[in-house]
């Protein structure tokens, strides 16, 4: 375990993943990393790359059919009936066993990392070749993107154990930047910290300041999901930089802010991803240390 491995890390971010999986295209077809790690649309992406997806089919994937598949509105009778969420998932689900059929987790070609979160048990649901690899890859996928309000809650029962089924929602609950969850699947391994080299894409970018006065309980609902998975994001980068040192780099580019369901947001989000220059990504990926760490 003594060559160096890379760790691509994506995080999650709704529609913002679109500008991800295209600028994953800017990459030389034939390099893959040697692990995976991803969060909710960054599992997505991460699992398809993982079963062997070729980075520019990935890219029109998301250009197409793909996000709106994803975020499809509920249909009769639902679509009149009180649901504490958005989306129906049905279509989601037809489209992740579409592309993922019925591979389990532990049988990905690229060991992958996925984070959801555990409602029953009020804990992280980490998903490698490891840990809950049993569980099919859709599943796995489904659970992480789960996010509240956005969609229903992924109940899922626990193909190598007799207990009741579980209660899953989106891995950005706890482990938006799923870096970490990444590094220590490795470690597992036995990889050494000094060879570890991870890419991390931030999917959303940087959030615009703002002072916050909500005045009211009621008033702190739109800053909650944003606390959430920006928070925890945050925290997750840090601690895997000041981990790895030179082998972390966080990509994060200068994207429009708005809602992680905007389509009219997506030409922009993809503009934004397209004008970051992957040089250095490549550079690092290839064993050189970074010469910036957020690229912009």
């Amino acid at each position: 375990m003594n060559a160096p491995k890379n760790l691509l890390s994506i995080n999650g971010g709704g529609l913002y993943g679109v500008g991800v999986a295209n600028w994953l295209a800017k990459l030389h077809p034939a390099w893959k990393p040697d692990y995976l790690a991803g969060t909710s649309v960054g599992s997505i992406v991460a699992a398809l790359i993982a079963v062997g997806k070729p980075y520019r089919v990935i890219a029109g994937m998301f250009n197409g059919e793909l996000p709106k598949k994803i975020f499809t509105k509920p249909k009769f009778p639902k679509n009149i009936l009180p649901t504490g969420y958005t989306y129906d998932n049905a279509e989601a689900k037809k489209a992740l066993k579409e592309q993922f059929g019925d591979i389990m987790v532990k049988e990905c070609q690229i060991p992958i990392t996925i984070v959801a979160w555990n409602y029953s048990k009020k804990k992280a649901k980490v998903f490698t070749h490891k840990h809950n690899s049993e569980y099919l890859l859709r599943d796995a996928v489904l659970a992480s993107m789960s996010a509240p309000t956005f969609f229903p809650i992924c109940v899922l029962k626990d193909p190598s154990k007799t207990e009741d089924p579980e209660q899953f929602g989106d891995g950005g609950v706890c482990g938006n930047d799923p870096s970490m969850a990444g590094i220590a699947t490795m470690r597992e391994e036995g990889i050494m910290i000094s060879n570890i080299r991870c890419l991390s894409l931030a999917t959303s970018g940087w959030p615009i300041p703002k002072n916050i006065d909500p005045g009211s309980k009621i008033a702190w609902l739109p800053v909650i999901i944003d606390t959430l998975t920006l928070g925890n994001a945050d925290f997750s980068s840090y601690c895997a930089g000041q981990i790895l040192g030179g082998g972390y780099m966080q990509v994060i580019p200068k994207l429009p802010q708005g809602d992680l369901d905007d389509f009219k947001l997506v030409p922009k989000i993809r503009d934004g991803w397209m004008a970051v220059d992957a040089k250095p990504a490549i550079d690092f990926l290839a064993g050189n240390p970074p010469k910036i760490t957020h690229l912009s």
